[in-house]
């Protein structure tokens, strides 16, 4: 059991999640929808950002609860599977939509609670990912949704983020070392707590 959650939380990995951004990024360029191109590197650059930033100030500033690291894996998790769940819903219609809606949701909170069951997070630790995640992708399928494009050419980005995720998964990309190193500068420039 163990290595299943294991393969499941390493799904959520930058190793995983930054290629599979870039090939959503490609699949709207590639189906002509420069306007949501934007709208999703907004919500890509509104959820990382905001998930180094709350890393960095819990570093520096720790407060006095079960809350020391927002999940990074949960909140790029909820943006990207969360887009790609989008994407395939508003191709589909009726039971299907909802099949998709729900199978993708399980997923997203599946790697939430992987980052718990593996010692990784505490439980506020991956409710607040997932918030910031959920931010991120309301802005992104709020303008996904109203432009969605009539003939999505799914298949090829379907195809390639199995494939993405095959290949990379069980690989590793972290940047908590650096978000460390960025909050004891902070600290010892002087950074004071709220």
């Amino acid at each position: 059991m163990m290595a299943f959650i294991n393969r499941l939380t390493d799904l959520g990995d930058l190793a995983v999640l930054l290629p599979l951004a870039a090939a959503v990024t490609l699949w709207l360029l590639t189906i002509r929808q420069p306007r949501i191109v934007i709208w999703w590197l907004v919500a890509i650059g509104l959820c990382m950002g905001s998930t180094a930033v709350l890393k960095i100030y819990f570093f520096v500033c720790p407060p006095m609860t079960n809350l020391h690291s927002p999940s990074g894996h949960t909140s790029l998790s909820t943006l990207v599977y969360g887009a790609l769940t989008v994407a395939i819903a508003a191709a589909l219609t009726g039971w299907r939509r909802f099949a998709a809606a729900a199978v993708g949701g399980i997923f997203i909170v599946g790697i939430g609670i992987s980052r718990v069951l593996v010692e990784a997070h505490s439980i506020p630790e991956v409710v607040l990912g997932s918030v910031i995640g959920s931010i991120a992708l309301a802005l992104f399928a709020s303008q996904f949704w109203s432009r969605r494009p009539a003939e999505p050419w799914l298949w090829p980005l379907v195809v390639a983020c199995a494939f993405l995720m095959a290949l990379l998964n069980g690989h590793d990309v972290s940047v908590e070392d650096l978000l460390h190193a960025i909050g004891i500068y902070l600290n010892h420039a002087g950074m004071v707590c709220l």
